[in-house]
Order: C-alpha cells, then structure tokens, then sequence
C-alpha cells in the first residue's frame, strides 16, 4: 500500500461547558495540552505538571478525484482516544492513548471532498500519572491501494536465521499474518545499505551471503522490497520494510548476547513527551533525543511505560540503541482514576498485539515488557494474565525475551484479590492507594527508609512469594528499586534471569559491578535518562535556607527540612520530574557524568559544585541542609562561577574512576581526596579563578584532569543553534523539508563562560534575539521591572522596526547586553518566518509555562525551539 502524508492542512477546537472555541489551522503532530494554561486548580495536579485535560475537535479535508479499492487511515498515537468520524459516519474508537490504530475507511470515501472529524476527550482526569498530552500528538497517514488485496502495512514479519562459519550467511524468511489468498504470491527483493540487490526469492524464504549483522556498534540495516501478484503476474501491491540481521539469546548462564557476545544494558527510562514540545511526537526531536542519548553514553533506553514512537524506534534502529519496549503501566487495578486501567479487560489483547506488529521488524528492541510495578501481581490471576499476553506476543514474534517490571517495595503495599481475569472487583481494581500512598508527604522518606531495610525484606521471603507465580511465565525478571534482589532471588531460582528494570541514579556504583560479574544480571536502567513533564518535582531536592527564586515563597515559609510534614514536591508550581540524567534542554546533569564514570564511558574526572545559591540563599553564611529524593543522587552543577558567594564553602563532588583526587585552586593544592564509591569531595571556600581535578591511580600515577574556569565580570547573552532535520530519505512519504532548530541561550561572559548564580527573566523576540530583564528579585512577582535588551553588535541589516523597538526598550532601561549569536543574516531572516514553539529552561519547580516566548533562566541556561514550515526549509535568503 501507498503510504500518503496527510498530515498538513487540519483545523483544532477546543469544546468546553462553556461552548466550541474557534477554529485553528494546525499542522500534524499537536498537543493540546501543552497550550492549556498552567494551574493550580486543575485535577491532573501534579501527574501533569498542573496542565488540564479538556475535550477537542480535529477535522480535515481529503479531495479524492479516484476512489482507493483500499484505504487504512492510521493513528500513531492519540491521547488519550477519540472517536473518528468519515463524512459523519463512525470509522472507529481508539481505546489506548498509546497504541497505533488502522481504520478501514475504504466504504466511507466518495470522490470529491471527503471530511475526517476526529472527537477527543480528556476532561476525566487524572488519568495518568505523568505528563500525557492530549490530543492527536502522533502522525496520521493514509495507506492507499489500487486492488482490494493488498499488503497491510502492519502485517509484515521478517525473520533472520544467521548460519554459523567464517562468513554470515543469513536467511531471511518474509511472513504476512494475513497470508495470499489460493493463487497470489509474494516477490521480495533484498536491499543493503548501499542500495544493491543481495538477495531476491519467491514467497516465504533467501539467503544472503556475506550478512552484515546489526549490532550496538554498527547498526547496519537491510529493506525489504515486498511484491504481491496475482496468479497471472499482475502486480496487485507493493511494501518496504526495513529490518536488521542479528542473533539475540538470553539465559542465566551467558546474560543477553547479540551475534553471540554479551551486552550489559547500560540503559535510561524515557517518557514520551519532547520536553518544550510537550508530547507532540516530531520525528526531528525524537532523532535528536536518540542521538544525545547513545552520545552521553546509553546503549540502551526502556519506554516508560507505553509503546515507543515509530520515529524513535527508527531512530534506534540507525543509532544502535537498544530498547525495552514496554505496553502498560497497570491491569486492572487503576493507579490513577481514569486510567487505562478500565479498558484493559476489553482492549488488552488487541493492544499489546498492535504494539507487538509495530515494533517487530525493529532491530533495536531485544524486549518485550507486559507490565511496570503492576499491582495486581500478588493476586492469582496476574500469573494467567501473563500468560496471556505471553503467548500473544510469541504468536506474532517469538524471537524476543518477555520481562515483567516488578516494584517489591511497592507490591507489598497493594491490595490482594481472587477474582478471575474476568470477574470485577470494584473493591481492589479502583485506586489501590499505592500511588497516593507513596505521594503523601512523607512518601520520599518513607522510599529512603524501605530502601534500608530491603535485604532484611527480602529475608523474609515474602517478595519471592509474591512474584514467583508471575515470573515463571516471563523469560526475564524485572526488579524495580530492589538492587540486592537479583543475587537473593538467583539463589532460589538459578537459572532465572534478571534485570534492574528501574533504579535510582546513585545506585549504577552497586549495579553496574553487579551486572559485570552476574551474567544472570543483564542490566540496568535508571529512572530517568532524560528529564521530563509532571510527577511535578518528585525527585526536585528542598533546601532550608531561602531560595532567590521564589521557591520558598510558591511553597510557603514551611519548607525545606520540615518538608516532610507539608509535602513541598508536588506543590505548584513544580512542573518537570526533575530525575533526568539529561535535561528536557538536552544538556547532561551531574547524575550523568556520574553514570560515565561508573560505567567506564568517561575516563577524565568530572567536577561538580553544589548549588550556592540554593545552599546558602538569602544572604546565609553556612550552608543550610537539604531534604534529598533518593531518586536523585546528585544535584551538582559543572560550574565554578558562583558570583556572591566568595568566602563561603562550595563543596565540590568530583567523579572520578581513579583512586585519589588532587584538587587544585589557582595553582594552589587545595587537598588530596580518597574516591569512594566513584567520588571525592571537597570543601573549598570559594573564590574565582580556575579549578583543576587530577585523578591518580593506586600507584599515585597521574591519570587525567579537569578543570573549570569562573566566569568575568561582565554579562552577554549567547545564543547557539542546532538544526534538526527530518530524518527520513527523501523518497520517503514521511519525508518533508520542514526542520526544528533549537536555540541554546546562556547569560555568559565573553568567553562563553556560564554564570550560574545570575539568573534572569528572559523573552525571545521572533528573529530569536533575546530581551533580557534585571536580575530576579524577591518582589511579589518574583521579577524585577527593569529589562536589559540583548543586541546582536554585528546586525547592520536590523529591520527598522525592531530596531526602534530595541532603542525604546534600551531607552528606558540601565543598559544593553552584547548578545553573541551564531546566527547569521539567513538564520535570523528564517527565524523571522519560522513558528516558535516553545522557551524554558530545565528548572523543575518554576511558574514558567512551555509554550511561550518566556521563561526564567536556570543556572545561566534556556532553550527555545523553533519549527520552519516546509515551504521555507531548505530556502536561501
């Protein structure tokens, strides 16, 4: 089938008690949410970072001059559902905000002018307990055929046997769920990367000799060019599918192997949403995400806790990161009120199967997960739910592992039952109280605490017990927050393989050795790799001394230590989780130069400085104590530019993988620290200048070094972009010139250098200049009136108008900012055209909303995104 963009050319409204709001042109993906505005009020509270629900209306337009004899619209993602209208006739519900839908629209269309409407509603909240989005936030398309009998697009399966020998010989058997009818045959013709034929066969089976197999390290990908034809030849429809040759095995003896050698899953959770974008699904952002990842160091990522993008996964397939593909986040027990949870019991079956032939031919997934922290485990028929979708899963793709993502702590806590898969128990299956248990307040001193007492937990064998039944039907276990738990269980169950499905970012020190020696042990993924929207300030640290930001004032003066009675995480206005290894921005966090050392990805020590202002702030002359998240480890930041804070001790983390570390201030030694648990750390009172870390080994042989330098005096904005490109070939029908550029804003010195203590109010002006406001106050507002305007000193070409906008803005305030940009004429005249998405910064707690043209800078850093239309990408000014 012919796969159509129709993606361009829809209109949105908004349908509230009050009425329908106005039409709006948009462009496919959309979120609506991320354009609703922030409150305090809504019923998602913190799940979503405090964006509302609402109900929504998409429609579009599709001008047929010739009817298709076949035609599937499909839906890659809508949250949280809808129902689809064909010229006001029903095509189809979509039950799961996360699965990909084919609708059979083909006896809807007439010639002519054919309207589509799409009806979402996502006003029964909260139904997730993370940022979800609303609306048509994935691609649609619309796959067209000439015949009646075609190749469905989601019906292909291709599977690869590699021969043992000198030289890989691979066969590549070409399977249709839906097989020809009686007559018709199937012609494939293999592609390699350089575009020659390596292989071609009739029906089911070839052989190519010389394979190139896929692997972390050379992701090398084959497409296959499917033929059907009728019995007398005539070509009735044509696919490509692209797909990778590889062996994988996992068992208890030899860990997971890929083309017969061992691979540690060094990996990072990822929610869906982009950060800025909110959950739009651009197939540029997801590429760019992908691609930070693998560079920071990742080899793996686990889609927590929904079916990844088609365009991520892509984007692994290519990168060579590999991938946990996980359906759920509950059964039938709801974690949050209206939740997947109530049509699980109807759709769980035709949903983990959607998932299961969408990521199939995918190299990159060497996981299947039925489940994460399911409550319903403890109850007896957990065990036959797994084996339920155990086999439906085998049934499409039995070449892959199956795991189940396991909570202990958490299972304990849950309610019990006897009811069959298909009794109701109103009394268990509504909110278990779990959830809402492990928010109140005291839920992060109470995880720290049971995190203590897991090993004498586990000696009492109650968490085999309650697990045991619902593994025995997986191939892997998934232990989250449970790091003695694969050694405590192996001895009970030998050849039972484990993986540290979810951890906390501190603990890679314990893990990764594990993994090393445990071949039963196949990895570790840390909650989260990248930062993300809602669980609003979950992992966000609180600090006793008053904060220049404003935070004690949004939280109240009963902050800090005293946290724990008054629950300070959730409060708006938190908005992001705040555990990311890479922030929404992109950047690496402490935690992820932490995760380097430890798994051996970065050799030079890493020097990190906790936040001054926040230890010290309000004028403090000792560093006040902090309530710590355990599912932070770390809240350092790689700076030694704390202006305001000279004489006062800064204490420095250094990561190293060395034995000892010599720091050294301005050519003085300021000490010689033991590395315990891959860090050393100092106490050093501030002053500027530069800071050097020099790792030594056991022999107190110098290793390497690092160092940090202090920002100047003087303050300039600096702006730097990254044009993110479709990533797709340009025969593709996904294919479109439009690109995302993303602008990288810091308040720096004139060498680049960051400050971190200086934070300002910032407004990105439509050529992507920036206006800059005095530094933030502790006004009522939280922001000083008084603006700074950074001007761009080489920018001769200046519109006339914005130029006199500058020149009144300058008049009236204290000064102007050099702005250094990387931008020349023909970005900034393109930036002109182009459509801001979104500015802000990584601050987890902050009023700032996404989608805007301000935000307040965080340790000296924001980021804007920009979309250029298609007609304008690619174009010379």
């Amino acid at each position: 089938m012919k796969r159509v963009n129709i993606n361009s050319g829809w209109q949105f409204r908004s349908i509230s008690s009050a009425g329908k709001g106005a039409w709006q042109s948009i462009t496919l993906p959309h979120d609506a949410m991320i354009h609703e505005p922030r409150t305090p009020r809504t019923g998602n509270g913190y799940n979503t970072g405090y964006y509302p629900g609402g109900s929504y209306e998409y429609r579009t337009t599709l001008d047929l001059i010739d009817l298709p004899a076949a035609c599937l619209m499909e839906f890659e993602g809508v949250y949280p559902g809808a129902t689809v209208l064909v010229n006001n006739e029903p095509a189809g519900e979509l039950a799961y905000g996360y699965g990909d839908y084919y609708l059979d629209i083909a006896d809807l269309l007439h010639t002519g002018s054919n309207t589509v409407t799409v009806l979402v509603d996502n006003s029964h909240v909260p139904n997730s307990r993370w940022y979800s989005g609303s609306g048509i936030y994935r691609p649609v398309w619309l796959w067209i055929g000439e015949h009646t009998d075609v190749i469905r697009p989601d019906t292909v399966r291709i599977d690869t046997v590699v021969s043992a020998g000198a030289t890989a010989s691979a066969t590549v058997t070409v399977n249709l769920d839906n097989p020809p009818i009686l007559g018709q045959y199937l012609n494939t013709a293999i592609i390699d990367a350089n575009g020659g034929t390596v292989a071609e066969f009739q029906d089911d089976a070839g052989i190519i000799d010389s394979a190139q197999l896929w692997s972390p390290d050379s992701p090398t990908l084959y497409t296959a060019q499917l033929t059907l034809h009728d019995a007398d030849g005539t070509i009735l429809d044509t696919h490509t599918e692209r797909f990778g040759i590889r062996t994988l095995t996992c068992d208890a003896q030899h860990g997971l192997c890929i083309n017969g050698k061992r691979i540690i899953l060094n990996g990072g959770c990822v929610h869906h949403d982009n950060g800025i974008l909110g959950a739009a699904t651009l197939p540029q952002a997801e590429y760019r995400r992908a691609r930070i990842m693998k560079n920071q160091g990742f080899n793996a990522i686990r889609s927590a806790h929904n079916p990844l993008s088609k365009a991520f996964l892509d984007a692994c397939d290519e990168l060579g990161l590999l991938v946990m593909d996980e359906a759920f986040d509950m059964w039938w027990m709801h974690k949050t009120s209206y939740d997947y949870a109530g049509s699980f019991r109807e759709h769980y079956a035709e949903d983990l199967a959607s998932m299961v032939r969408k990521d199939r031919n995918h190299p990159s997934v060497v996981l299947y997960s039925i489940g994460n922290e399911i409550a319903d485990t403890k109850s007896p028929r957990a065990a036959d739910a797994a084996r339920s979708m155990c086999s439906i899963i085998r049934g499409f793709d039995s070449n892959r592992p199956i795991i189940d993502c396991v909570n202990p702590i958490s299972l304990s806590l849950a309610a019990k039952t006897q009811a069959d898969m298909d009794q109701h128990d109103a009394a268990v299956e509504g909110e278990p109280g779990l959830n809402t248990t492990l928010e109140h307040a005291s839920g992060p001193a109470m995880l720290t605490v049971v995190d203590k007492l897991m090993p004498a937990a586990l000696a009492t064998s109650i968490m085999d017990r309650q697990t045991n039944a619902v593994f025995n039907e997986v191939d892997v276990a998934g232990l989250n927050y449970c790091r003695q738990g694969p050694e405590y269980f192996h001895r009970k169950h030998p050849d039972r393989v484990f993986c540290a499905s979810e951890t906390y970012p501190q603990e890679i020190a314990y893990t990764w050795p594990d993994a090393k020696r445990l071949p039963y042990l196949i990895g570790d993924f840390v909650w989260t790799g990248w930062d993300y929207i809602g669980e609003a300030s979950v992992s966000a640290w609180a600090y006793s001394h008053p904060e220049p930001y404003g935070w004690m004032r949004e939280y109240g003066h009963r902050m800090a230590i005293r946290g724990r009675a008054t629950g300070p995480y959730r409060r708006y206005p938190g908005l992001l989780g705040g555990s990311g290894l890479i922030d929404i921005t992109g950047m690496a966090t402490s935690q992820m130069l932490y995760r380097q050392i430890v798994t051996g990805v970065r050799r030079a020590p890493a020097i990190t400085v906790r936040p001054m202002q926040l230890l010290y702030g309000d004028g403090a002359t000792r560093a006040g104590r902090t309530l710590r998240f355990i599912e932070r480890g770390h809240d350092g930041v790689e700076s030694w530019s704390w202006s305001g804070y000279e004489g006062r001790d800064a204490i420095v983390q250094v990561f190293s993988g060395g034995k000892t570390v010599q720091l050294t201030l301005n050519g003085n030694v300021v000490g010689t620290a033991p590395v315990r648990q891959c860090m050393a750390e100092f106490h050093v009172p501030y002053e500027p200048g530069k800071l050097v870390a020099t790792a030594y080994d056991a022999h107190d042989r110098a290793i390497s070094s690092s160092s940090l330098v202090s920002a100047s005096a003087e303050m300039q904005v600096t702006t730097q972009f990254e044009h993110a490109f479709n990533p797709y070939p340009q025969d593709d029908s996904r294919w479109e010139s439009s690109e995302l550029i993303y602008e990288s804003i810091a308040l720096t010195d004139a060498h680049g250098i960051v400050h971190a203590t200086d934070d300002r109010r910032i407004t990105v002006l439509p050529d992507g200049s920036v206006i800059v406001d005095a530094a933030v106050s502790d006004d009522a507002d939280g922001v000083s009136r008084r603006q700074f305007v950074s001007h761009d000193v080489s920018r001769d070409d200046m519109p006339v108008t914005q130029a006199s906008r500058e020149k009144d803005l300058a008049a009236a305030t204290e000064g102007v900012l050099a702005h250094t940009s990387s931008a020349d004429a023909e970005l900034r005249e393109l930036l002109s055209q182009a459509e801001l998405l979104g500015v802000a910064s990584a601050n987890p707690i902050t009023a700032d909303a996404l989608a805007g043209n301000t935000c307040t800078t965080y340790f000296g850093r924001a980021q804007a995104i920009w979309r250029v239309p298609s007609y304008l990408a690619g174009s010379t000014f």
